[in-house]
C-alpha cells in the first residue's frame, strides 16, 4: 500500500473540476463525470462542502473527491445509480466512508483500504465529516474480457465484485503497485499519454490485476470451480432474505429455496460474502430496522422496543449491541440525535460483526 502522504501529493496534482459549498452544483457536476446520484449533507447544511478533481489517458481515469471538513460535524450521504459502463476501484485517503449495496452487502473503509465498485447495482456511501478517497476508473468492456480470460472463456462474462476488498494482503500490495503506476503515468511522469499502445497495455494490465487481486463474484467464475455451490445458489437465498426479512426463516428454508443442502449454503456464503446465511439474515433485518428509525426520528411513528420487535429482535439488550456494532452509537440515539453524532468513531464493518457472530441468533427467535 502506497503511504498516505505519497497519494496525497498525487491528489494535490489532479485538475479540480469543481470545489464548493453548493449542494445543487456539486450534485451536477459529479453526476456528470460518474453517474447521477442523489446527495445529502447530515447535519448543518452551512458545513457542507465538496471538492473533486479528476486526470486520465485513454482506457484510464484517475480521480479525487470529498466532502466536508475534518474540523466540522457535518456527515455526508450520496447514493449513485449503477455506474453502468465502468468500474471504479476506490481507495479511502481520509476519514472512512461506509458502503453498502441495499440489503446485501456493507463494509466500512478506512484510510488505505480500498473496495470496488461494480457496474450492476446501486450502492449508498456514508462519508463521515471531511473524508477523502482517490478512485481509479476501469470501462467495463475492458474488465470483463480480462474476467473471461482469466476463467478461459471465449466470451467476456459479466464481473461482479464483492465490497470487501483485495483478497489477501498480498493481492492488496500488488493492486497497490499497479495503482501507483497508474497515477504516475496519468499524471504526466510517464509516456503512456502520449503513447496509445502503451497506455493500451497499462489498462489491460490493471483490468487484469483487479480481476486477480479483488473479490469477483461473476457466475462465471463459480461455474469454473470445480465442487462448489454456484453463486446463483447463495442470489436465490438472499433474494429470499431481501424480499421477505420479517419471515422466520431457518437455515433449512434458506437451503431449500436456494436448492442446496444447508451445510453447502453455508459454505457458499462464507466464500462470496464472508458471513453465514442467517448472519446475512440479520444484517438486512438491522438495515431495515436502522431505516424505520431514522424515519420515526422525524415523524415519531415508533419507539425503539417497537421496532426491534417489529423485525425480530427479542432480546432488546443484543439489539443493542448488535446496532451499536453496526452503526457506532446505540438505536436510542438515531431515533433521537442522528444527525448530531460524532465522527470519531466509524461504525464497524459488517463483515467483522459477522465473522464474531456466527449465525446471530437472537434467543427466542428462529432464524435471526
Amino acid at each position: 500500500m502506497a503511504p498516505l502522504s505519497a497519494v496525497s501529493g498525487v491528489l494535490s496534482r489532479l485538475t479540480t473540476l469543481v470545489r464548493s459549498g453548493d449542494l445543487d452544483e456539486i450534485r451536477e457536476i459529479i453526476s456528470r463525470a460518474y453517474s447521477p446520484y442523489e446527495l445529502q449533507c447530515l447535519g448543518d447544511a452551512r458545513e457542507f462542502s465538496a471538492w473533486y478533481a479528476e486526470s486520465d489517458f485513454p482506457g484510464i481515469t484517475v480521480s479525487g473527491l470529498s466532502y466536508g471538513s475534518p474540523d466540522l460535524n457535518a456527515e455526508t450521504l450520496i447514493r449513485p445509480q449503477p455506474l453502468g459502463t465502468y468500474l471504479l476501484v476506490c481507495e479511502v485517503t481520509r476519514g472512512w466512508v461506509k458502503v453498502s449495496s441495499p440489503g446485501r452487502e456493507e463494509c466500512c473503509v478506512g484510510p488505505g483500504e480500498t473496495y470496488v465498485l461494480d457496474p450492476y447495482r446501486s450502492f449508498r456511501v456514508h462519508w463521515s465529516p471531511g473524508a477523502q478517497m482517490i478512485t481509479v476508473r476501469v470501462a467495463k468492456e475492458t474488465v470483463e474480457r480480462a474476467a473471461a480470460d482469466a476463467l478461459g472463456v471465449d466470451a467476456p462474462v459479466r464481473a461482479r465484485f464483492a465490497l470487501g476488498g483485495p483478497v489477501s494482503p498480498q493481492a492488496g500490495r500488488t493492486w497497490a503497485g499497479i495503482s501507483g503506476v497508474i497515477r504516475r503515468e496519468v499524471l504526466g511522469d510517464g509516456i503512456a499519454r502520449t503513447n496509445p499502445l502503451v497506455a493500451a497495455q497499462l489498462t489491460q494490465t490493471a483490468a487484469g490485476l483487479l480481476v486477480a487481486t479483488q473479490r469477483l463474484i461473476t457466475p462465471g467464475a463459480d461455474a469454473r470451480r470445480t465442487g462448489t455451490v454456484s453463486h446463483a445458489a447463495v442470489r436465490r437465498a438472499m433474494t429470499l432474505v431481501e424480499e421477505r426479512p420479517d419471515r422466520p426463516h431457518t437455515l433449512a428454508d434458506l437451503a431449500t429455496s436456494a436448492r442446496v443442502s444447508p451445510r453447502a449454503l453455508q459454505e457458499a456464503f462464507r466464500r462470496h460474502l464472508d458471513t453465514t446465511p442467517l448472519g446475512y439474515l440479520r444484517e438486512v433485518r438491522l438495515e431495515r430496522a436502522h431505516q424505520d428509525l431514522l424515519t420515526a426520528a422525524h415523524d415519531g411513528s415508533a419507539t425503539v422496543s417497537e421496532i426491534a420487535h417489529r423485525w425480530g429482535f427479542g432480546n432488546l439488550g443484543r439489539f443493542a449491541a448488535q446496532y451499536r456494532r453496526r452503526y457506532g452509537h446505540p438505536p436510542s440515539r438515531t431515533l433521537g440525535v442522528e444527525s448530531k453524532r460524532s465522527p470519531a468513531s466509524p461504525p464497524q464493518t459488517a463483515a467483522t460483526e459477522w465473522g464474531s457472530h456466527a449465525d446471530g441468533i437472537p434467543t427466542g427467535h428462529t432464524g435471526q
